[in-house]
């Protein structure tokens, strides 16, 4: 086959790319970064000298699954007498210094490389672009973006699918006819939403940056004298962090806070859940400097509707934990204030009473909303309980919480990684959306001991509401749960 890179132009003629590439393709042992390791790296180098390619095998330590060897054609025998990760780094890391990583699925890649590197206690750090994600941006009107799909809809030649230099070989030419078939402008914008640089803090060190995980957790800005100046949470630790140092995102006060941070901690947790109730814990607790104010306050108020001896559906003001769950929960407020100026405002624009809604009062004479001709007349006879009724509940029809899908209480677990069976998880056991215990462990769940943890009066706000909304209906295959 001929070379697809041979006669190729310089770096220059990808716009949006004026620093050198390398296209990166490596063979595993499997998906995991943590447990699998890899067994052949190809890599495709082009800057101001022209193109240049250079590939290895390498020892995993490890035996390769079957599957995979007839996936990639890489068996035992072949990887038995190649180098291994350690003696040939070096020679990797000269390729990649100073280089944009380009690669097909690029997480999959660097995140191997990254840990590779990591266990040798050498973090790498290097700007990431990945080509599926540019395709997608290219070419929206397709809906497959694979490597097996790009090469069939190009053309591309290959020799080899599925070793690394055949695949690196395969992702530069994809990327010498994006360039060529889209406009300079376009093709450039579709790299710089990739390859935007955060504006790194100048008191932080970058490495920083390179321990970040992808996965849900809290992170801590500090300042100097290791004071905190900020608490936040994500499902992707990494990515939140980032969008702070991205300049054209910023406000004045985020700007200003970025430029003090001198070290980033993060605590990992096992879901959104537990990362939510650390967050308001820790900014309740610690007092940030730059956390406007916490959202969450220790008792939230809704309203619950009962029937009088009339037949008169009468609202009441209650503590939201305390809530019965027979009766639906209208709104979330953060004191009863609020609760009873949202059943006012609501009251005047649905024609209820004054009576009902405003100073709760036998209907035995008209009420000022009445004589204001707010009220439609329940405390005068013109219009009958079931009208009011009616009425009432289309008027908090919008505040209307889901009822709870349980007839008791429920267990939610999330799980760090969901397909092992040791996985770290929290336990949260909730009743009518609130949250009234935790519990942590390994593998399965102990019940007797969630029997016999006490329980706090409940705990819930919107964030936590809407959370349990999304999940309770349709969880996730991290969150598994169990009605008791």
């Amino acid at each position: 086959m001929s070379d697809p890179v041979s006669n190729t132009q310089l770096a220059t003629r990808f716009p949006g790319l004026d620093r050198p590439l390398a296209i990166v393709d490596i063979e595993t042992t499997g998906g995991s970064v943590t447990r699998d390791r890899i067994t052949e790296i190809g890599i495709v180098e082009v800057d101001k000298d022209g193109v240049r390619e250079w590939s290895t095998l390498i020892n995993p330590g490890m035996a390769i699954p079957p599957t995979i060897q007839r996936f990639t054609g890489i068996t035992d025998a072949m990887v038995a007498d190649a180098p291994r990760f350690e003696q040939v780094a070096k020679a990797i890391f000269q390729r990649l210094e100073g280089k944009v990583f380009v690669a097909h699925n690029v997480r999959f890649d660097y995140g191997f490389l990254h840990n590779a590197f990591a266990s040798l206690g050498f973090p790498l750090s290097l700007e990431l672009l990945c080509t599926v994600k540019l395709s997608r941006a290219l070419y929206p009107e397709h809906r497959r973006h694979s490597l097996e799909t790009i090469i069939q809809r190009f053309g591309i030649e290959t020799d080899a699918r599925h070793r690394a230099l055949a695949d690196a070989r395969a992702t530069y030419t994809f990327l010498c006819r994006a360039a060529a078939d889209r406009s300079p402008e376009s093709f450039m914008q579709a790299v710089l939403v990739q390859t935007r640089r955060p504006s790194i803090p100048p008191g932080l060190d970058p490495a920083c940056l390179d321990q970040l995980p992808n996965g849900p957790g809290v992170y801590y800005f500090y300042g100097e004298n290791d004071s905190l100046l900020y608490v936040g949470k994500s499902v992707d630790v990494r990515k939140r962090v980032l969008s702070h140092f991205t300049a054209d995102r910023a406000s004045a006060r985020g700007m200003a806070m970025c430029q003090q941070v001198r070290d980033i901690q993060v605590q990992s947790t096992t879901g959104e859940l537990s990362a939510l109730l650390l967050e308001a814990k820790e900014i309740k607790t610690r007092q940030p400097l730059f956390n406007r104010r916490l959202r969450r306050v220790s008792t939230l108020y809704t309203l619950q509707l009962h029937e009088d001896t009339e037949g008169v559906l009468r609202p009441e003001i209650i503590e939201a934990p305390s809530a019965s769950r027979d009766r639906r929960m209208h709104g979330l407020f953060p004191s009863k204030k609020k609760a009873r100026n949202a059943l006012i405002d609501t009251g005047k624009q649905f024609g209820l009473c004054d009576h009902v809604i405003i100073t709760p009062a036998p209907l035995n004479g008209p009420c000022m909303g009445r004589q204001l001709k707010h009220c439609k007349g329940l405390c005068t006879g013109d219009w009958s309980a079931a009208q009011h009724n009616v009425s009432l509940m289309d008027a908090l029809g919008s505040l209307a919480l889901k009822a709870w899908p349980y007839p008791g209480p429920a267990a939610l677990i999330e799980y760090r990684n969901p397909d092992d069976e040791a996985s770290p998880y929290t336990l949260f056991l909730l009743d009518n959306w609130c949250v009234l215990a935790t519990l942590t462990g390994h593998g399965e769940p102990d019940w007797e001991t969630l029997v016999e943890t006490p329980t706090d009066i409940g705990l819930l706000d919107k964030d936590i509401y809407r959370y349990l909304l999304r999940v309770v209906f349709k969880p996730p295959r991290e969150v598994r749960l169990v009605g008791l």
